[in-house]
């Protein structure tokens, strides 16, 4: 059997044993490097997760912000629709308000928010390093309450503009439905004639009711204003060329001596003087006509009708169009008449109107 010299056995002894300890030692920091990498490796995936959250968090306030610029800018646009389609008697008083500096919400938010400038770009398409905290700049808390704030005051602004805008229209068709219902006159509304053009359909699905009611309000005074233009808004004979003989309703009969009922006025003047048309019309009857001695009947819109009697000289013919202020006659005394005068008449639906006071109505809506 071998034996080992004396001197051999602790060496080999201390061998072994710094063997193991190498071992453990080597063991110990195999798993203290492993724990190290678990570590790294948790902390980045939360990390990881964190900035996800972030980023989610951070492009749904973005898609909220978004959409509340959509919103801004559409009722501003509508709001510059409705001041463009205002008729021009409601023009001079929105002018200060028009032209009032506005404030938009991006002024003093950071660089996420002026990315979104360009309607074009999607809140997908900001580049994921614009999304990382910078923590010299304000924090997220304060870019989204300085947004609200913001965007509170231009929709603020924007409303009472609206408010402004709805309330001169509404004021301005009761004047004018005020003085139409005073003489007797109900217009037709919604007249398709003469009408045309491209359709461009309205994007209306995300306005309040408040602007669509400001739509439909402004149609109808448009409507109204309309009316107005085509109405007789003055005598059918030059002012200084004529006075009133003879006033619209009772009356002593200047033949007959009798009370009756004058469905006209008598515009006394100068032989000859000549007679213009109030309003554009059509010439219906042109001719001798009983008592109204030579006589012109005239068909304008909305159902209205002007005579005119006694007249030396007709101009016009049946069927013929005629203009405003056009000459169609020369005053005369012919028919059941004492003196030259021009008898004038208006109807609206068959129903006789007093045209003096006709005229001051309309001129004073105007």
């Amino acid at each position: 059997m071998f034996t080992l010299p004396s001197w051999v056995q602790p060496l080999l002894l201390t061998l072994a044993s710094g063997a193991v300890a190498w071992a453990v030692i080597n063991a110990q920091s195999v798993t203290q490097q492993k724990t190290t990498i678990s570590s790294l490796r948790t902390q980045t995936n939360e990390d990881k997760q964190r900035f996800l959250n972030e980023k989610q968090q951070m492009q749904a306030q973005l898609a909220q912000q978004q959409q509340a610029l959509n919103e801004l800018t559409e009722k501003q646009l509508m709001l510059q629709s409705l001041v463009d389609a205002l008729p021009s008697s409601l023009v001079e008083p929105l002018n200060e308000a028009e032209n009032a500096p506005t404030q938009t919400p991006t002024d003093n938010t950071d660089v996420h928010l002026e990315q979104l400038d360009d309607p074009q770009q999607t809140t997908e398409q900001v580049n994921s390093d614009s999304l990382l905290p910078n923590q010299s700049e304000v924090s997220q808390g304060e870019q989204q309450r300085d947004f609200g704030t913001q965007a509170q005051r231009l929709a603020s602004h924007q409303q009472q503009l609206l408010s402004l805008i709805s309330d001169n229209i509404q004021n301005r068709a009761a004047t004018l439905s005020s003085g139409l219902a005073e003489v007797g006159i109900a217009p037709k509304h919604n007249s398709a004639l003469a009408q045309g053009g491209p359709y461009h359909q309205l994007e209306l699905e995300e306005l309040p009711q408040d602007y669509l009611n400001a739509i439909d309000n402004l149609v109808t005074l448009n409507n109204l204003e309309q009316v107005i233009t085509t109405l007789p808004d003055s005598m059918p004979v030059a002012k200084d060329d004529y006075y009133i003989s003879s006033q619209f309703g009772f009356r002593k009969d200047p033949i007959t001596g009798r009370r009756a009922y004058h469905k006209g006025v008598d515009l006394a003047g100068w032989h000859k003087t000549e007679i213009i048309a109030p309003a554009a019309g059509t010439i219906v009857r042109a001719g001798r006509n009983g008592g109204y001695g030579k006589f012109i009947e005239i068909e304008h819109e909305h159902g209205l009708v002007s005579r005119f009697g006694h007249l030396h000289t007709i101009k016009v013919k049946k069927g013929q169009q005629i203009k405003k202020s056009e000459v169609i006659a020369l005053m005369g005394s012919t028919g059941r008449s004492t003196s030259t005068h021009l008898h004038y008449e208006v109807l609206q639906n068959g129903k006789h109107i007093n045209p003096i006071k006709l005229t001051k109505v309309i001129n004073r809506v105007q």
